[in-house]
């Protein structure tokens, strides 16, 4: 999926440090990927694009004030929102989310 502009999007192992795998790496690019797709406004969908495409480093787009800010309250947001599911669905989900990246 590249995005205008640029005529390839990186790849999960181009994510990969000393502090993340490769199955970390996959899901930072797929959750970057639903990122540029627009649903958490156009501030993170330019950021997520520009990381994809290469054109600003992970951390240099965390870093910056604009991102930072989004991505501030993006994370508020679904701390709220994991807060008000129920105990026994949240470790359902969990466990589910174990499973998936054992799996990867």
């Amino acid at each position: 999926m590249s995005h205008p502009g640029n005529e390839r999007e990186l790849a999960p192992e181009e994510f990969v440090t000393p502090y993340r795998d490769l199955a970390q790496a996959r899901t930072l690019r797929d959750s970057l990927r639903t990122l540029a797709g627009g649903g958490a406004g156009a501030a993170l969908q330019e950021m997520a694009r520009d990381v994809l495409d290469g054109r600003i480093g992970l951390r240099e787009a965390v870093r910056a004030p604009a991102y930072a800010e989004a991505l501030g309250e993006r994370v508020s947001e679904a701390r709220r929102a994991w807060e008000r599911v129920p105990a026994e669905e949240r470790e359902r989900q969990l466990e589910a989310a174990r499973v998936a990246r054992r799996e990867r």
